[in-house]
């Protein structure tokens, strides 16, 4: 990618033009060096391999974090402009304009605001309007796009398309909220595919499906023909969904809706060859998507167990499920990466120490929501660094149910029981906290629990209308917001699981029976195939310290 201006190529020719050509006072220019250099250094690359282009610097900016740069939010915020500032000194980025005084137009639509932080994300359009004779008035979608494209040649922190979204939201809440005669201006559409609603569909297809989701849950515990074990809310879904992507698929291969009567006539080995080409020719490329083989997996058990397809039909079946699936043995390539983060022993750092850190700043503030929220996700982590479990089973935790306090002298230890009938897999999880982990929990339940939910109940993390326990999705989305607001990881709490079989393994190499105990696996050979890859670590360290350390070539 080429830089707005052609004579910048690389941060590297800033650095060298900024060196050549110092301008203003001696401290900005000390700055301006200082933040290309130190933008290099948090990159891992030579300012010369990174491009001058404010879209890839964008991106590239995008992905750095305070806690990963080993500084505060402001330090690395005040490095990016200067960055800014070295761009515009030297021409690689365009000088801002002159904002004009706004007109009274604009003035009187900012004071509609509410509150300092609407007048504050509307400012920027604002100015960009005033200074182009645009009065409120005259706003349209068309300027909105005009100023997108002037923010996308300019804007080094902050991805265009998400301010232009907060912006008109902004927009749209004061015209709609004060009732001004304004236009309601349209956020830009996401490029993600959406598949036709069931309801596009004939209503007896879609109470075939409703019946056969329903035999699936139990909906009638004595109805014939489900499964002897009721399937997950979260497996009734992607089955749904699988359905629904197949059908749409199925339309754009050239089928008509209505002439979807029953499963029986849509499912066919042809009709899935046909669907799943109009899939993978939607996604441009020859490459098989990754969800193929789940949609394959579901409708064959459809066929077989719903449908109850001859066994000749059942093995074309089979043989399509077989081509499009990857070899699902071990862990996904996406959570080995995440892994990976933890080859760093400082990241290890953050995330073993962030339930101290979330409680401390809980404690500065003991009775404020935001107090007792950083409390409630401090009680999360610990008890997930302490016991991995599944986020259905950390959501649902019960005072009565799950957790068994005991006394030990004047310190209150928790220990937490779960039946197998309530695990994914039918462990049962049977854990006594240690002290540490325990004294934290018990500040969460004591002081801080109270405050979460207005309702009365018995759930560990309740939710704050009902005091029921809180979504296993929206509580994994919290945790996983949180963990990468403060450190600066991808972590997402199924990946603790992961996390400590590593740790565990890098320190007890091949001892796969105790993290097979650990995670609650029912077979040693899981367990081996997931965590393999740190073995095989140990074996590349210690070929290191027994032979290229004779050389001065190992890792110590």
């Amino acid at each position: 990618m080429q830089s707005d201006n052609p004579s910048f190529q690389s941060l590297a020719d800033v650095l060298h033009c900024l060196l050549e050509n110092p301008t203003g006072d001696n401290r900005r220019h000390q700055a301006r060096l200082s933040a290309v250099r130190r933008i290099s250094d948090f990159l891992h690359r030579p300012p010369c391999d990174i491009p001058a282009d404010v879209r890839t610097l964008r991106r590239l900016l995008g992905g750095l974090h305070p806690a990963q740069c080993g500084m505060s939010a402001k330090s690395l915020s005040n490095i990016k402009s200067n960055l800014a500032d070295a761009l515009r000194s030297v021409g690689a980025l365009p000088i801002d304009e002159e904002v004009k005084e706004r007109s009274p137009a604009w003035k009187g639509f900012l004071d509609t605001a509410a509150a300092k932080h609407q007048v504050w994300g509307l400012s920027r359009f604002t100015a960009y309007c005033c200074n182009r004779g645009i009065e409120p008035q005259d706003v349209t979608q068309e300027t909105v796009l005009a100023y997108r494209n002037i923010l996308d040649s300019r804007l080094l922190t902050k991805e265009p398309a998400d301010h232009c979204k907060s912006m008109i939201q902004t927009w749209n809440h004061l015209v709609k909220r004060n009732g001004l005669d304004l236009p309601v201006l349209e956020t830009e559409r996401s490029d993600r595919y959406l598949a036709r609603p069931m309801s596009d569909y004939p209503h007896c297809l879609q109470k075939e499906i409703d019946a056969y989701i329903d035999r699936l849950s139990h909906a009638d515990i004595f109805a014939e023909g489900g499964p002897d074990k009721a399937l997950r809310p979260t497996s009734l879904r992607n089955i749904r969904a699988h359905l629904r992507q197949f059908l749409d698929a199925l339309v754009q291969a050239g089928a008509q809706p209505e002439d979807f009567n029953c499963l029986a006539e849509v499912i066919t080995a042809e009709n899935i060859k046909a669907a799943f080409r109009a899939i993978v020719h939607r996604n441009g490329s020859n490459s098989m998507p990754s969800g193929l083989g789940n949609i394959a997996a579901s409708l064959t058990a459809i066929a077989r167990h719903h449908l109850q397809m001859p066994e000749n039909e059942l093995d074309r079946l089979a043989a399509i499920k077989k081509k499009v699936s990857a070899d699902p043995k071990g862990m996904s390539s996406k959570n080995a990466e995440r892994l990976m983060q933890f080859n760093d022993w400082n990241n290890v750092v953050l995330l073993v120490t962030l339930s101290e850190v979330l409680m401390e700043r809980a404690d500065k503030a003991p009775f404020s929501r935001a107090s007792a929220l950083a409390a409630m996700h401090a009680a999360a982590v610990a008890i997930l660094l302490s016991c991995p479990m599944r986020i259905k089973n950390l959501a649902g935790l019960d005072l009565n149910g799950h957790l068994r306090p005991r006394l030990n002298g004047t310190r209150t230890l928790y220990s937490v029981r779960i039946e197998g009938t309530e695990v994914k897999n039918g462990e049962p999880i049977e854990v006594d906290l240690n002290a540490k982990t325990s004294r934290l929990l018990h500040r969460y339940i004591t002081q801080y629990r109270p405050v979460i939910s207005e309702a009365k109940g018995t759930a560990l993390f309740p939710a704050k209308n009902t005091g029921q326990p809180r979504g296993p999705d929206n509580f994994g989305s919290e945790l996983k917001r949180t963990v990468y607001r403060e450190t600066g990881l991808e972590v997402h709490p199924h990946l603790f699981r992961h996390i400590a079989a590593k740790l565990y393994l890098k320190e007890r190499p091949g001892d796969f029976e105790t993290v097979r105990r650990l995670l609650k696996h029912k077979k040693l050979q899981t367990t081996m195939d997931f965590y393999a890859g740190v073995s095989n670590q140990w074996a590349h360290d210690h070929y290191d310290d027994v032979v290229l350390g004779k050389w001065g070539g190992s890792n110590g």
